[in-house]
């Protein structure tokens, strides 16, 4: 009696085992995180495995979910700290960026045109150090097109150092595009791209929107623009004669979409997983640029 009553409780034993070690092995195998492009740089980018649908029917795609991300919580600067610049027109615009999930630190940016009122942005002053004195920053001037179809017209592409995480500094690039000159453009969100560069790593994002403000006070009172921060990946999912279509990009909070990573000349493409009743259906490089 007391033989077989061993029996069974190392039967049972053996089953809870197996139990166990098959949600181990589910919850390994299925979850795959996007692979760490730079984990010192950007620790943050989170890959989210799409839900297929379950139901063959010609579908519309669904609508992309915004990022849920806090809204920067930043008061370092004030303007009575602040010292300005002279203006050189009447259409000077401000910006503000803080950097990081956090943001705890902010840069002012100041664009103005340097021929005068109506002449086009072509020059920028970024608060680099971060004093609150935008006197002691030399101006960075747009670049103009040579060539192609956009030949004469401004650039408005400019570089600029500012934090990240623990490094003493990153470069940073904006591109505010709908200030080429010849646009109608002031106060308000506008679209603009940026690029982050840290020893060999190269992240590009495009297609975004950043605010810009007609005073000092309104931009450091105003939602700024936040650079390095954290990623998330949107989803859109439809059927297409019977079989899933599904895309995906990782966007930060701006908007903007990651899309190169390079670690020196080697670009890297994080993997998307299509998964189905619990089993892998497809998986595909996602292909940047």
């Amino acid at each position: 009696m007391e033989a077989h009553q061993d029996k069974n409780y190392v039967l049972w034993l053996a089953v809870l085992i197996v139990f166990v070690a098959a949600i181990a092995i589910y919850r390994v195998g299925f979850h795959i995180p996007v692979p760490a492009v730079n984990e010192e740089a950007i620790k943050s980018l989170e890959q989210k495995s799409p839900q297929a649908p379950t139901k063959p029917a010609e579908t519309e795609p669904a609508a992309s979910p915004e990022p849920v991300l806090q809204p920067p919580q930043t008061a370092d600067l004030k303007q009575e700290q602040l010292k300005d610049r002279q203006s050189l027109s009447d259409n000077r615009l401000y910006f503000r960026a803080v950097f990081g999930e956090q943001g705890g630190t902010s840069t002012l940016g100041l664009l103005d045109e340097s021929g005068g009122t109506g002449a086009g942005y072509d020059v920028v002053y970024v608060d680099e150090n971060r004093n609150g004195d935008l006197t002691d920053d030399p101006a960075k001037k747009f670049a103009t097109y040579e060539r192609g179809s956009r030949a004469g017209q401004t650039n408005p592409t400019f570089k600029f150092i500012g934090p990240l995480k623990d490094r003493a500094s990153a470069t940073y690039s904006l591109n505010i595009y709908s200030l080429r000159q010849g646009t109608q453009a002031g106060p308000g969100d506008q679209y603009f791209f940026w690029t982050l560069d840290t020893d060999e790593w190269n992240y590009f994002f495009i297609n975004g929107k950043m605010k810009l403000s007609s005073s000092a006070a309104d931009a450091l009172t105003g939602v700024p623009v936040r650079l390095a921060g954290p990623c998330k990946w949107q989803i859109s999912a439809r059927t297409r004669s019977g079989k899933p279509m599904v895309s995906a990009a990782l966007k930060d909070e701006n908007g903007c979409t990651l899309r190169i990573v390079r670690q020196g000349r080697k670009t890297i493409s994080p993997t998307l997983t299509l998964i189905q009743d619990g089993k892998v259906k497809a998986e595909e490089k996602m292909k940047f640029g």
